[in-house]
C-alpha cells in the first residue's frame, strides 16, 4: 500500500511540474519545450503585437463589408418594391 501511494505521489509531482512548464509556455505563447523562465526580446514581442493588430483590423474590415453589403441589398429591395407600386 506504501508502494502504491508513494508512486502516486510521485507521479502527481512530476505531473504538476512538467503541467506548469508546459502551462507557462502555453501562457507566454511559446513552444511547448522551451525554456518558461526565459526572457522574451521586445521585437518578438512587437511583432506578435503588430500580427494581433492586423489581424483585428482584418476581422473589422470583413464585418463593415458585411454590413455595408446587407445595408446596400436592403436599401436596393426597398427601391425596387417602391417602384412597383
Amino acid at each position: 500500500m506504501k508502494r502504491v501511494l508513494r508512486s502516486f505521489a510521485v507521479g502527481l509531482l512530476l505531473g504538476g511540474l512538467v503541467g506548469l512548464w508546459f502551462g507557462m509556455n502555453i501562457g507566454k505563447d511559446q513552444p511547448l519545450l522551451s525554456n518558461p523562465f526565459a526572457e522574451v526580446p521586445l521585437a518578438q514581442k512587437a511583432g506578435r503585437a503588430a500580427a494581433g493588430a492586423v489581424e483585428g483590423a482584418k476581422q473589422g474590415a470583413e464585418k463593415a463589408g458585411r454590413a455595408a453589403k446587407s445595408a446596400t441589398e436592403a436599401a436596393k429591395k426597398e427601391l425596387q418594391s417602391d417602384g412597383q407600386q
